[in-house]
């Protein structure tokens, strides 16, 4: 940069339009690519896909978005094609949340096993792979990851990642795993490590998961192809994630709110409102003050969408940090 700059003569008008346009290229960041990934391999039957407030069911072919759950059955095996040729693998009667987070491809693991392998060349540079206690975040590895309902279980196959751990598996632990290093945490014990897997571990684990996760190098679709629609959602469809990690359920306040509407879905989200305390106030706003609310006789005035915006997000916040 010095080098350019050094080329045009203090004072001279093209200079200062050379300093501006070096700073500019600086500063600049290349477009984000949304995190989207196809699913080349679909053994076992169809699974299903919460998109929004819809539940869908999946098949091979389909592209997954950011935002999407994915929840499988007994007999499943899936394996998604990411963009830079990072793969994942789903195991049988797994639900795992798909999305983005400061940039990053983020998986939210709340049952069952995934196997990522994650390459540097993709597109989203760091992936996150985390279970309600105990996650990673890497560049260039290939981890196994087994959520239960009351231990996670982290197994490294090849290369180094950054624990995280805590109940939300967002902290940084200051730690990097190693290649064949065995990681387990429950809710009696602290984090275990050995070299090598458990004999637990290695009995449980899925067949398909023994061998490297196979890639198809299948070409993209011109049109990306969407799980099929079945129905809205129901409370009992999103229940276990309403009560997951706080940190985890960051949107779902305005994702899920048009589904109050529904009278058994208001019902059910009142009837257990102590598992997400952060939907009282959108199920039972407080009334406005006497000096704003609506003279006897006028229509009631709607919010502004930036208000009504501003205040989920404060809710979603402050739910989050407790």
């Amino acid at each position: 940069m010095t080098a350019i700059l050094g080329r045009f003569r203090s004072g001279h008008p093209w200079a200062v339009l050379a300093v501006a346009l070096v700073a500019s290229l600086a500063h600049a960041r290349p477009p984000t690519t949304p995190v989207s990934g196809l699913v080349s391999i679909a053994d076992g039957g169809s699974f299903t896909v919460i998109r929004r407030d819809d539940l869908r069911t999946g098949s091979k072919g389909i592209t997954l978005l950011a935002g999407d759950i994915v929840e499988t059955g007994p007999d499943t095996f899936l394996v998604v094609e990411m963009q830079g040729g990072s793969l994942l693998g789903i195991g049988p009667s797994s639900a795992v949340y798909w999305t983005e987070r400061g940039g990053a491809l983020t998986l939210y693991v709340r049952t069952g096993w995934i196997k990522a392998d994650i390459r540097p060349e993709a597109v989203s540079g760091t992936a996150r792979v985390m279970g309600p206690r105990l996650g990673v975040q890497c560049h260039q590895a290939v981890v196994v990851l087994h959520i239960q309902e009351s231990a996670d279980e982290l197994f490294d196959e090849q290369g180094t990642a950054t624990l995280l751990l805590r109940d939300n598996a967002t902290k940084r632990a200051g730690k990097e795993t190693r290649p064949s290093q065995f990681l387990r945490t429950d809710d009696r014990e602290d984090l275990t490590a050995q070299v090598g897997p458990s004999s637990d571990f290695l009995a449980q684990l899925p067949i398909a998961f023994r061998d490297t996760l196979p890639a198809t190098a299948a070409a993209p679709a011109t049109k990306p192809l969407e799980p099929r629609w079945l129905r809205k959602v129901t409370y009992l469809d999103i229940q276990p994630w309403l009560t997951a990690p706080l940190a985890w359920r960051t949107g779902f306040i305005a994702r899920f709110r048009d589904r109050l509407k529904d009278r058994a879905f208001f019902a059910a989200m009142d009837a257990h409102l102590g598992l997400h305390p952060e939907w009282a106030p959108i199920l039972h706003p407080k009334p406005p003050p006497d000096d704003v609310r609506p003279q006897a006789g006028s229509p009631p005035q709607a919010q502004p969408p930036s208000q009504q915006s501003q205040q989920l997000d404060s809710i979603e916040r402050g739910g989050a940090h407790r």
